[in-house]
């Protein structure tokens, strides 16, 4: 970096209580993709740029494809805030320093930044503010989500520690039909079973007597209650499991100073059905830059090969 204040640091040499106090000091909303055990857990590669004595950083990682090296966004990450107290300037150096270093780059920021101008997307997700009482809340789900709970009365939601279960249900309803490769199961058994060590994470069963219809999965930071990932059987669908879990999230959190961070979808049925519980739009940006060289280009796909 040109200026002595910022520092490039690999993820191994960073100060974890110094890195815990900028994390409190951030919105939960940014924050929470960038605890140090999270991001271990969905990638193998990461730096940050620091200023200061943790003022503010800024997360990337990377990977290498036809021997560049390459930032990407990883799964299970929607995107990497800056941390912190941060302004323009710093905004400013971390990208020109990410630019000069790196020919090709994907990563979501919160905000549009025309320096990263190559492709600029707007995106969604979608988060419920639970700081009502759960009858207020309910008030305002959809006439079609409270038809559906009236009819679901006889499941049950309980707490599970079966992450390999988990995945082998995920792959087969919900992965393979998405295109999940083998490298995001493994990072999405990891991230579960490290979100345990912590009490961070929650995997729970739908069921029907003894049968499983389904799973959701929570990650909880801070005060965002996050929807990690989840699935349905057929029937499962057909009872509106799913409808269930997130009723009994929220009728456990209502009146509480919390989010629930329903994850968000580009596809319209999926933010849709997020909406009928009350959730509101946030928006977020998908920022792309490419200086790879021409031939490089034709060689690899990397927009549809990063994982």
């Amino acid at each position: 970096m040109v200026k002595s204040s910022i520092r490039v640091i690999d993820s191994k040499e960073i100060e974890l209580e110094s890195w815990t106090r900028l994390l409190d000091s951030t919105n939960s909303i940014h924050s929470q993709y960038c605890e140090h055990w999270y991001i271990n857990s969905i990638c193998e590669n990461w730096k940050v740029i620091v200023k200061g004595d943790y003022h503010s950083a800024f997360v990337f990682a990377i990977t290498s494809k036809a021997g560049f090296n390459l930032i990407y966004q990883p799964f299970f990450s929607r995107q990497f805030s800056f941390l912190g107290t941060h302004d323009s300037e710093f905004i400013s150096d971390v990208f020109s320093y990410l630019k000069n270093n790196y020919k090709w780059i994907r990563i979501n920021l919160p905000f549009s930044f025309n320096q990263l101008a190559d492709n600029n997307q707007l995106m969604n997700f979608q988060v419920l503010n639970l700081s009502e009482s759960y009858d207020v809340i309910y008030g305002n789900y959809s006439t079609n989500a409270k038809r559906i709970l009236k009819k679901s009365t006889d499941l049950s939601f309980k707490i599970s520690k079966d992450v390999d279960g988990f995945i082998d249900f995920f792959k087969l309803m919900v992965g393979d039909a998405i295109g999940f490769k083998h490298s995001n199961y493994q990072h999405l058994s990891e991230l579960i079973k490290n979100g345990f060590l912590n009490d961070s994470i929650q995997l729970f069963t739908i069921r029907q007597n003894d049968e499983v219809l389904g799973y959701a999965c929570f990650y909880f930071h801070k005060n965002v209650i996050n929807y990690l990932k989840g699935a349905l059987s057929d029937k499962g669908k057909k009872y509106g499991a799913m409808y269930y879990a997130f009723n009994e999230i929220i009728q456990k959190y209502a009146a509480k100073d919390c989010i629930f961070d329903f994850g968000g979808s580009a596809i319209d049925g999926i933010s849709s059905f997020y909406k009928k519980f009350g959730a509101k739009d946030l928006s977020y940006y998908s920022h792309e830059y490419n200086a790879l060289p021409k031939a490089v280009k034709k060689i690899i796909a990397v927009k549809n090969k990063l994982s």
